[in-house]
């Protein structure tokens, strides 16, 4: 009973601090991408696996200027259910179900009376309730993936949650509208943990959204003008540079149970072309501990002759970020080229080549851009390629200080998932 008025007072603050409130009910289905592991453990390789799940989310306005410039953009709360495998396929009870708490926006692209189109995107968490670890008998731990009824995708309850779709509205009568979505859902924990190839589901929703009081456009014109961020400052320099630092700890292989630290520095410049856009480029300096030649418990050795000096990489980025008041959101695009590692990477599928390395000693001499397969790129056993990608969330604090949030990827593959701080000029 406490919880639910609690839940009563902080929806009444919403409807007191916002222009207007909605609440939308969905329901999904997608499919799961196979990716070698998913598809494999459930008995059918390249098989698309079914999903499906629900949510409920609240979303409003806030009276903020930094909304205005996103075309009244509504930022809000969701909680998701899924069932991560829906049809009668392997082992069916392998993959099991998630709850995912997230925070999003809702980005009007094109807005008329009978039909909204826009984005949704978001970050949060996801709790799966099938592991590796409560899926694996005791006397199979630690010794190899091939096991029926073990999932080889998971290694973690907890997980951190991408969702991001496109969406449809369709306003019928008196509040009620209908709605269309169709999104990418990942799921992983940033190698925290090893396994972790996670999930990536493809997904179509229908929704049914309510709003219970639906303010005029007049007073919703005079109710923004009460309070409007203090942004004309910070706006005013179209050239900004800033300085950030992030680190995080990362599993390579999951029998070791060995961790590592791996951080980044990052000098990046930006030109702030409009008031929710900014274009950049960057030098990321990247270190990843795991890039040694060790031994594992299970007399696995990683990287055959590396030493410390192959664990520092250098690359170069473009950095294209939107802008929603202090924070800023971006997709970068980078290249290394300072890469010791490289020429420590081979396929495991070119057999010649992993010989030539692991008997001999003979490495190959690698450019900086060289055949790859991208999507097999960061998993075991296959190099990460030339090119990396970044999703960089910060948000600025007084001081000309900022919190940084960053996940590193090589296309599908996560390498790690960091935190830390910044200053900017």
């Amino acid at each position: 009973m406490r919880k639910f008025f609690v839940a009563i007072f902080l929806l009444g603050c919403l409807e007191a601090f916002a222009l207007e409130v909605d609440y939308r009910l969905s329901l999904r289905g997608g499919l799961i991408m196979p990716d070698g592991k998913v598809d494999v453990m459930m008995g059918q390789k390249d098989h698309w696996i079914p999903a499906a799940g629900g949510e409920f989310a609240v979303s409003f306005a806030p009276k903020w200027q930094s909304m205005q410039e996103w075309n009244n953009a509504r930022i809000g709360v969701a909680l998701s259910y899924w069932k991560l495998n829906c049809e009668k396929i392997g082992a069916d009870d392998i993959m099991g179900h998630a709850i995912a708490p997230y925070v999003f926006a809702e980005i009007p692209l094109y807005k008329r009376d009978h039909f909204e189109l826009g984005l949704r995107p978001g970050i949060g968490c996801s709790f799966i309730t099938k592991t590796y670890y409560n899926t694996v008998l005791p006397e199979q731990i630690y010794t190899h993936l091939n096991y029926p009824n073990v999932n080889r995708s998971v290694g973690s309850v907890f997980n951190y949650y991408f969702p991001e779709a496109l969406y449809f509205y369709f306003p019928i009568d008196k509040g009620w509208t209908v709605g269309l979505t169709a999104g990418w859902y990942h799921m992983s924990n940033g190698s925290i943990i090893q396994p972790n190839s996670g999930y990536n589901i493809f997904t179509g929703e229908l929704a049914v959204r309510y709003k219970p009081s639906v303010v005029s456009d007049q007073d919703s014109e005079k109710e923004t003008k009460t309070k409007e961020y203090s942004l004309e400052k910070l706006r005013a320099n179209k050239c900004e540079i800033e300085f950030a630092f992030s680190g995080a700890p990362r599993q390579v292989y999951y029998r070791d149970q060995q961790t590592f630290f791996c951080s980044e520095m990052q000098v990046a410049a930006y030109w702030r072309a409009h008031r929710i856009f900014r274009l950049g480029g960057g030098i990321d300096v990247f270190y990843d501990g795991a890039y040694i030649d060790r031994v594992s418990y299970f007399g696995k050795t990683y990287l055959k002759g590396a030493s410390r000096k192959d664990c520092w990489r250098i690359g170069v980025s473009v950095q294209p970020e939107f802008v929603m008041g202090y924070l800023t959101a971006g997709f970068h695009f980078g290249v290394y080229l300072y890469d010791p590692v490289k020429n420590r990477e081979v396929s495991k599928d070119d057999k010649e080549a992993h010989t030539a390395l692991w008997e001999n000693g003979t490495m190959p001499k690698k450019g900086i851009f060289y055949a790859y397969d991208p999507i097999k790129a960061g998993s075991a056993g296959y190099p990460d390629g030339w090119l990396y990608t970044q999703i960089a969330l910060r948000y600025r604090l007084p001081h000309h200080l900022f919190v940084h949030a960053v996940m590193k990827a090589h296309l599908t593959k996560v390498e790690f998932v960091a935190f830390g701080l910044g200053v900017y000029l």
